[in-house]
């Protein structure tokens, strides 16, 4: 059923890529084969298509999954980089139960520091524009809450820290160990967990799609109550949409730890945006100048 639904997706993209808007080759991907969209056709354009791929992806998953998901997981994700030390990682998700009403959401904003480049290393074709990192440490905060009328309702406040390594293995695979902490506040009661995840991933190409192929593996620890303990597995593929812009569909399991803890099916899809504050310092500059020009020869006529 995954792989149905993932070739889905990519046939959606590629046709509406091909039919819907003007296409041409990127100059620094023209070796690679790999088409982005024409700047022409403008940032809310794009950015309305990739919203449209991800609610119709959303309908059709929810469908198609019925029988085995039973959570669906939403998602929108930015990364604003400041220069090549630092990044600021926006975003929004929520948790919708297949078999009830059942909804949250969860909000959050972190700081990303890189730091000890590999020497001559790089990731190649890698959205985020930060490839070739060994070692990134992240802190922020994170708000998730229920709706009021909500079966279960609950607020947390998390404070989020993390220590993550990269390594390059053999056969261009980049495998990620993640060292997270969670410093929760929830309903009014302070608990902390580790959470541990080991990422394998793999950078593939087709002629009009480039794409990353992941999976992982993660535990949450929670000090001081091993029976709320989970493990979940995941296996997913992020689409490069555009330039700035990727798609990633997933299927996520959690392992049952009873009788807290239920055996759950997850699908789940994001959308991530790229945005480099050197290339918005440019358009910024340019517009200034622009209108400058447009003044100046206004007073010479």
């Amino acid at each position: 059923m995954m792989w149905k639904i993932t070739f889905q997706i990519v046939h959606s993209i590629k046709i509406l890529s091909c039919a819907c808007i003007n296409l041409c080759y990127d100059d620094s991907l023209k070796n690679n084969h790999f088409i982005s969209a024409n700047l022409k056709t403008g940032y809310f354009r794009r950015l309305g298509l990739a919203f449209l791929i991800l609610a119709g992806t959303l309908q059709e998953s929810k469908s198609q999954l019925a029988l085995k998901s039973q959570e669906v997981w939403p998602s929108i994700d930015a990364y604003y980089r400041i220069n090549p030390k630092f990044r600021v990682y926006g975003t929004i998700g929520g948790t919708k139960l297949e078999e009830s009403s059942y909804t949250d959401g969860a909000v959050g904003v972190y700081l990303d520091y890189f730091t000890y480049p590999v020497t001559n290393i790089l990731r190649p074709n890698h959205a985020e524009g930060l490839p070739g990192k060994f070692l990134w440490l992240r802190a922020g905060y994170q708000y998730s809450a229920t709706p009021p009328s909500a079966e279960d309702p609950f607020k947390e406040s998390m404070i989020v820290t993390e220590g993550n390594m990269r390594f390059y293995l053999p056969y261009t695979m980049l495998l990620t160990f993640k060292n997270r902490f969670d410093w929760r506040f929830k309903n009014g009661d302070f608990n902390s967990r580790y959470r541990p995840r080991v990422v394998l991933e793999k950078d593939l190409h087709t002629e009009f799609l480039t794409f990353t192929a992941s999976g992982f593996a993660e535990y949450f620890l929670n000090f001081g109550n091993s029976a709320v303990n989970r493990l979940r597995t995941q296996l997913g593929v992020e689409i490069k949409v555009f330039k700035r812009m990727n798609y990633e569909v997933f299927w996520n399991h959690q392992f049952s730890n009873q009788p807290e803890i239920q055996e759950v099916d997850a699908f789940g899809m994001t959308l991530k945006i790229y945005i480099d504050h050197k290339d918005v310092k440019e358009k910024i500059e340019k517009r200034k100048k622009a209108k400058k020009d447009k003044k100046d020869k206004k007073l010479n006529e």
